[in-house]
């Protein structure tokens, strides 16, 4: 029986590109690879399913929690978790769920802005502590992760960038951001090595849900 974790995670990248509005459970089904029985199993319908996604990005609220105290260690774990974050929902899918589940849109929605608010806390932190640099708010150092990581995802949606391209992209935007942020004091004591595991798991959520726009 196919994991009911690993089936969420692949039903999330479907519905973040395609949405779930339009789409029967059949359909849900086919797009990744298991038969419509097999869908049942786990969910009783298209609401439980929805939910079980929304849960998903809930969830890594709870698992990787923004640091309410400064730690140097910590830092580049939260700043990844944070920039993977970033990329890891669509206008399609929120505009469905909106217009779907409106209760569940606040949720989700709320977690999203509960999450950046004690970033942006967290930020304030580590420019008080000498990891971050000072000549840039806290706030605009997110924006401009958002914008440079969703100025990506965009061309992508927009068949204007291939996946090969966005991908070089990505990871020069992940170390860009790394040098950008990162006042000069703290730069030898950030082990780059750290970056290499959530480097791999940002550009594989990338792949999987990026490549379902030309299918």
């Amino acid at each position: 029986m196919i994991d009911k974790q690993q089936l969420v995670m692949n039903l999330n990248h479907v519905i973040l590109i395609k949405g779930f509005q339009t789409l029967s459970m059949s359909k849900l089904a086919q797009a990744v690879n298991v038969s419509r029985a097999t869908l049942y199993l786990s969910f009783k319908n298209k609401d439980e399913l929805v939910q079980a996604v929304v849960q998903r990005h809930l969830d890594f609220f709870d698992k990787y929690p923004v640091p309410t105290t400064f730690v140097a260690d910590e830092f580049l774990p939260a700043w990844l978790n944070a920039l993977l974050l970033m990329g890891s929902t669509t206008t399609t899918f929120t505009t469905e769920l909106q217009r779907a589940y409106p209760a569940l849109a606040q949720r989700f929605a709320t977690g999203y802005t509960q999450y950046f608010t004690a970033l942006q806390a967290y930020l304030a932190l580590a420019q008080t502590n000498g990891m971050v640099v000072t000549n840039l708010t806290p706030d605009y150092l997110i924006f401009q992760a958002k914008t440079l990581i969703n100025g990506v995802l965009t061309q992508v949606e927009n068949q204007s960038l291939t996946l090969d391209q966005a991908e070089t992209y990505l990871v020069a935007t992940l170390q860009f951001q790394l040098d950008a942020i990162l006042a000069p004091d703290a730069q030898g004591s950030i082990k780059l090595d750290d970056l290499e595991p959530v480097k791999t798991n940002i550009l594989s959520e990338f792949r999987a849900t990026y490549a379902l726009i030309t299918i």
